[in-house]
């Protein structure tokens, strides 16, 4: 008798495959979608599932190719790894900021009226504690709450409520 997968076994294979695709990226700074399928054996179907999802949490990003080409890569959004730690002002400026909205470091600087350096400080200490992703748009970054943060702060801060928001 055939018992389909359940979703946790989907989610173990998906993770298990996101780690074949970051080792090999890891070893060369570029790859074409079909080199990476035969160095990592993963069918296409598989591969693309995993750069898919490593893409949505800004750990990889397509970098442009030649024709029909897809070429991939690691993430580098210039962040520091730092711990933990609890929020500093700046971070808590730029949270508030990033609500309902996404944007560059510099514009952000600008606008925060922060050095680009206070910025990506405070960046590197949100994603510390998982609060945001990246996508890159050509060589730029572009930062943004993540999901689940964005609804877990209305839930955590009724006082905000009365705010309005931007949908998207």
């Amino acid at each position: 008798m055939f018992n389909p997968p359940t979703l946790e076994d989907l989610q173990e294979t998906r993770r298990a495959n996101e780690k074949l695709v970051l080792r090999a990226l890891e070893s060369k700074p570029e790859w074409v979608e079909t080199e990476l399928a035969k160095t990592t054996g993963l069918a296409l179907s598989h591969l693309r599932a995993a750069l898919a999802s490593l893409l949505d949490q800004g750990r990889v990003r397509r970098l442009p190719g030649t024709g029909t080409r897809a070429v991939y890569g690691l993430a580098d959004p210039g962040l520091a790894d730092v711990p933990a730690t609890p929020l500093t002002e700046n971070a808590k400026k730029v949270r508030d900021y990033l609500e309902g909205r996404a944007d560059s470091a510099l514009y952000m600087s600008e606008q925060l009226r922060l050095t680009r350096e206070e910025v990506m400080a405070a960046l590197s200490l949100l994603n510390a504690h998982g609060m945001i992703t990246c996508t890159f748009v050509g060589s730029l970054v572009i930062f943004r709450l993540k999901e689940t943060q964005a609804l877990g702060q209305e839930n955590a801060a009724p006082e905000k409520a009365g705010r309005k928001k931007n949908v998207a």
